[in-house]
């Protein structure tokens, strides 16, 4: 029987599952709505885990060949997330308040289960096979519905004392008035996230590429950009220069080799990080050549690569 793991993906908006073998090979990979179209498992942890739970192990079951048999899940995680114990907390984005997510989606799948912060499962990702490979000293973001950073020092990840670290995104910015999910006001991701992004291109009057009046998205305002447009290339430039002002302190303090940009914002590429890169190479011109600012390698795999290899270390 061919033994497989599962490594799954939560995000604010998609959840990504995917099903690895013993060579590391992904053998499925599965996409669903974490909150459901209408967002009616919001806040509904016990929901949202039996809905994952049946979706892993239908796709174990339809994988060809022989027969399979799941032996651990690794999951990322937004949120407060404590490895240790497997509970996630003030997930805000989900509306979870205290979830004993890895005890509970053992129990549902009946095999053992890891958790960590989503953003540190990617950056493991990117460190084992992708942007960060090779790197002993990284930051690695991801900017999506919110944005979360994880902070990898002599080759091993940072979480903090309270499994905190790299909550840039609640980090507050002068001058921002937006209310944040998380209850406090001017939170840097209000602007650098998607619905920070998809925000202000409706304030810039920019259109939907997906539907006539519709709200535009992040993508949209990359697929706006590529056109050359001056109103949604100024959108991302003062979106990365509020980054790259957050980032300053972080750059002096850490010493970086490289910077990981990855989640959907990053898409748009070049738009988003040249401003960054720019504004971090004139504080400090010392590293230029010797501090990258480069896109994630692997998309969403990344955090799979992450989340499976917290279970598996053959």
């Amino acid at each position: 029987m061919k033994r497989i793991y599962a490594g799954v993906d939560v995000g604010g908006t998609g959840t990504v599952i995917g099903l690895f073998d013993e060579q590391r090979s992904l053998l499925a990979k599965v996409k669903l709505e974490t909150l459901g179209s209408n967002m009616e498992l919001f806040g509904d942890a016990e929901a949202y885990m039996g809905m994952v739970a049946n979706r892993i192990k239908e796709t174990a079951a339809s994988l060809p060949g022989s027969p399979s048999m799941l032996v651990a899940a690794g999951f990322g995680i937004p949120g407060q997330v404590n490895p240790d114990d497997g509970i996630v907390a003030d997930a805000t984005n989900l509306g979870w308040g205290r979830v004993p997510f890895a005890r509970v989606m053992s129990e549902l799948l009946q095999v053992p289960v890891r958790i960590d912060h989503d953003v540190r499962t990617f950056a493991k990702g990117e460190l084992l096979a992708g942007a960060a490979r090779g790197r002993s000293h990284a930051i690695c973001l991801t900017i999506g519905t919110g944005i979360a950073a994880a902070i990898v020092i002599d080759g091993k990840l940072v979480r903090g004392g309270h499994n905190l670290a790299g909550e840039i995104g609640h980090d507050t910015v002068a001058g921002l008035t937006r209310s944040c999910p998380c209850g406090k006001v001017g939170c840097l991701e209000t602007v650098v996230s998607g619905p920070g992004i998809s925000r202000l291109a409706a304030e810039a009057g920019l259109q939907s590429w997906q539907s006539a009046g519709g709200m535009p998205t992040a993508e949209d305002v990359a697929r706006h950009c590529s056109a050359n447009n001056e109103q949604a290339l100024g959108i991302y430039r003062y979106a990365a220069e509020l980054l790259a002002e957050k980032l300053e302190t972080a750059v002096a303090l850490l010493d970086p080799e490289i910077i990981v940009i990855g989640g959907g914002v990053a898409k748009a590429g070049e738009p988003l990080l040249a401003p960054l890169r720019q504004r971090l190479h004139e504080r400090f011109p010392w590293l230029q050549g010797q501090l990258s600012v480069s896109l994630a390698e692997l998309g969403d795999d990344g955090a799979l690569i992450g989340a499976f290899h917290h279970v598996f270390e053959g």
